[in-house]
């Protein structure tokens, strides 16, 4: 140590010292911002998926899945139970196995009525958020933390339709409220994707989630 302490004394005094000590500084610097801010990105990412991955899969909980496409609305209200979904639309009582929906006045099985349903599944939810890129995040005093996402529509085709794209575009928005480790609620801002697949103007889905594991 000594020997290294007494070699920079003497490359400070030589003409150029002063010029390899600055340079030195900033390569130093640039490299340690550049492993702050790779580790701090896993980080975020870890804490991302720690926090939202599994909750909706391990507990019961109620629900309301709102979609407003090309100004229409169309609602969802109901609850999860041991992984059986109760819901009500359009007037009708509905459940739901994950595979199969059935109308629950007669138990038939029906075709399901819930639109863009793979955007309130709960492995393709995850897949979705792993997928993101997170924009931004506001912690409150309420210790409600707000994640702003965007995802391609590119990836978002490969999620959902299973469909290779490759265009220009502005990325899909997508808005996560977490309290204490449960996401209160979900909306997807989809315009970009929707107007690509040229099957709509506007998309924009809202999931609020309540009662977690208070379902009986």
């Amino acid at each position: 140590m000594k020997k290294v302490i007494e070699f920079l004394k003497e490359l400070r005094k030589k003409p150029y010292g002063k010029g390899v000590f600055f340079f030195g500084f900033y390569l130093i610097f640039f490299i340690v911002v550049f492993i702050m801010l790779n580790v701090g990105g896993n980080i975020n990412l870890d804490k991302k998926e720690s926090s939202f991955n599994s909750k909706l899969e391990k507990y019961n909980y109620s629900f309301e899945y709102r979609i407003i496409l090309d100004n229409n609305t169309y609602s969802y209200i109901g609850t999860k139970n041991n992984n059986i979904f109760n819901y009500t639309y359009d007037g009708k009582d509905y459940y739901s196995d994950g595979e199969k929906s059935y109308l629950k006045e007669d138990s038939k099985e029906v075709e399901n009525p819930i639109k863009f349903s793979k955007l309130f599944d709960e492995n393709i939810i995850n897949l979705i958020i792993n997928s993101s890129y997170i924009e931004s995040n506001t912690r409150y005093a309420s210790r409600e933390v707000v994640y702003n996402l965007l995802i391609s529509s590119n990836t978002l085709s490969k999620l959902l339709d299973n469909k290779d794209i490759d265009v220009d575009e502005v990325p899909n928005k997508i808005k996560i409220s977490i309290n204490n480790g449960f996401i209160n609620e979900i909306n997807y801002d989809l315009d970009s994707y929707c107007k690509i697949n040229d099957t709509c103007s506007s998309l924009n889905i809202t999931i609020n989630y309540k009662e977690f594991n208070e379902i009986s």
